[in-house]
């Protein structure tokens, strides 16, 4: 269970969040919406540790993330972020095998081929297009082994065979596994997911 609980976050001096709380469960697919600057990344930033609540706490199956580093983070949950830069011309394969083998799930070679990755595999990650990029990115975070996994608007840029595949990914892996999707994108995709949450 990732556990957000009472945080109060703000940026520049400007509140984001006051006294919030959420909860993600293993076995469930969360859909978090709202309008833009409403910090729905931000959410995401905190649980994965890249910033801190000001009160509050945040916790992942019972331990306080605050309390592990980077690395004891990386083995609980695994996140998509919404935009990857991708700068140096390493190949997608090349890309992809940064995630060592110990930290991937086993049949990682599913994903690849449900984003439509296999026919890429060969080219440069800096040459494809940015929808391209954002699936590459996807798969790094979607092959990782993890009990939860945090997706930041993971359907910008995609055609509809491409959403569909990551649709599918996530049906799949909420049968065990915790999904929190950020999109702005709800009517469309609500009905796949077993709740949502709306700053709204």
């Amino acid at each position: 269970m990732i556990r957000v609980n009472n945080i109060s976050f703000a940026r520049g001096g400007s509140p984001i969040y006051s006294d919030f709380s959420a909860e993600l469960a293993q076995g469930e697919s969360v859909l978090f919406t709202g309008p833009n600057g409403s910090g729905k990344s931000t959410l995401v930033a905190l649980i994965g540790g890249l910033l801190k609540p000001q009160t509050g706490n945040i916790e992942i199956d019972g331990v306080d993330i605050a309390s592990l580093n980077s690395k004891g983070q990386a083995a609980l949950r695994s996140i998509a972020p919404q935009r990857r830069s991708f700068t140096l011309a390493f190949t997608v394969q090349e890309v992809l095998n940064f995630l060592p083998k110990a930290a991937r799930i086993k049949d990682s070679a599913a994903i690849i081929e449900k984003l439509n990755l296999n026919d890429l595999l060969s080219r440069k990650v800096t040459e494809v297009s940015i929808g391209q990029q954002e699936r590459v990115s996807l798969a790094l975070a979607l092959t990782q082994s993890a009990n939860y996994y945090l997706l930041d608007e993971p359907f910008s840029a995609q055609d509809s065979q491409s959403i569909e595949g990551i649709l599918q990914i996530i049906s799949e892996l909420r049968k065990e596994k915790g999904v929190l999707v950020i999109s702005h994108n709800q009517d469309a995709i609500s009905q796949y997911f077993d709740r949502e949450i709306s700053l709204a």
